[in-house]
């Protein structure tokens, strides 16, 4: 009985031993965004722009994987000369390339979406990648800086475009206060988080 008990408690020590592989659960919140360095209003010449600065600290704060939306052809970093061709793309509702794509699409249920307000519109690479994926089911959130346009109109925009997801209420920061005040616009958009039901 005594080697009974000693074999049993071996074999427990062993598998005790052996350390657990938990299979690792998938993320499924994705922040999405299209930011521009380079000159932009009220805040002089910049190296990050101020919607990435301020999807970085929602994707922090709920621990979500970020997709950058980067051109294919870069805007002009002057201010000017950037609007210029915004406004271009605009006029002929252009559909900009981005590069490279989001893998395991289908495991996102929750979808930020980020982007600046450029004379009162959504940049159109944004709306090039909106009609890339099928939304149908997911959640999608909106965000975006500006220096006095609020939202505009790009919630009323995305709802529009995304009849097939639940689409909540968006967060409109100051480029400005994004790019200088990172701790006021964490607080801005913890409490956000809480008012929309993703955070406690």
């Amino acid at each position: 009985m005594n080697k009974l008990l000693s074999l049993i408690l071996a074999m427990a020590l062993l598998c005790a031993s052996i350390p657990a592989f938990a299979e690792e659960t998938p993320a499924h919140v994705l922040v999405v965004y299209f930011s521009h360095a380079g000159e932009n209003n009220n805040v002089g010449v910049i190296e990050e722009g101020n919607t990435s600065k301020m999807g970085k600290i929602i994707a922090e704060q709920l621990g979500a994987d970020v997709f950058e939306l980067v051109p294919v052809v870069p805007y002009p970093e002057d201010y000017d000369s950037c609007l210029d061709i915004a406004t271009e793309e605009q006029r002929t509702d252009a559909r900009p390339e981005y590069e490279g794509g989001i893998e395991n699409w289908d495991q996102y249920d929750t979808v930020f979406i980020g982007y600046p307000i450029w004379w009162g519109e959504i940049p159109n690479i944004v709306c090039t990648f909106m009609e890339a994926y099928d939304f149908t089911g997911k959640t999608v959130i909106p965000f975006n800086t500006h220096e006095g346009s609020g939202q505009a109109h790009s919630q009323r925009d995305i709802e529009g475009l995304l009849t097939g997801a639940t689409v909540l209420k968006g967060l409109a920061v100051r480029g400005s206060k994004a790019q200088s005040d990172a701790d006021g616009t964490g607080t801005d958009v913890a409490n956000w988080l809480k008012q929309i039901g993703l955070a406690q």
